[in-house]
């Protein structure tokens, strides 16, 4: 096993660390979903979108920390695939949501399939630290 990160124990890893961890990983996701013409960034925001429907432009940056102008156009891309679709906000028209469409959400869960288990052999590879894992 390679790791990229300190082992279970040590010392919390560097910024630096992290980065190259994040990139590595982001360049395994892309890979999974490239070949239905996605970037790691408009996975990003599918997986968001399933996991927290209803999203803001400004939720959807928090949870993706895509650029806004990055944002705006992955969310126009998608929405002109029909993944995505926008809506004004019922309590606040001044505000836009963004859901994943029916077309949307299959892909996404299609995608599950090849992208879990690639990020799963990616930790198994590169080991985690306890600090990443969920609830710590």
């Amino acid at each position: 096993m390679t790791d990229v990160l300190p082992p279970d124990g040590a010392a919390t890893p560097t910024s630096s660390e992290v980065l190259r961890a994040a990139r590595m990983l982001g360049a395994v996701i892309e890979r999974q979903v490239s070949g239905e013409d996605l970037t790691l960034d408009d996975w990003l925001v599918l997986a968001a979108l399933a996991d927290s429907p209803g999203l803001t432009m400004a939720e959807l940056r928090t949870q993706t920390q895509a650029a806004a102008p990055t944002l705006t156009r992955v969310v126009d891309r998608l929405a002109g695939r029909a993944l995505v679709f926008r809506e004004v906000d019922a309590d606040d028209r001044r505000k836009v949501r963004v859901n994943l469409s029916k077309r949307g959400a299959a892909l996404h869960t299609r995608l599950l399939t090849t992208v879990r288990p690639a990020e799963q052999a990616w930790f198994d590879q590169h080991g985690v630290s306890p600090w990443m894992r969920a609830g710590s």
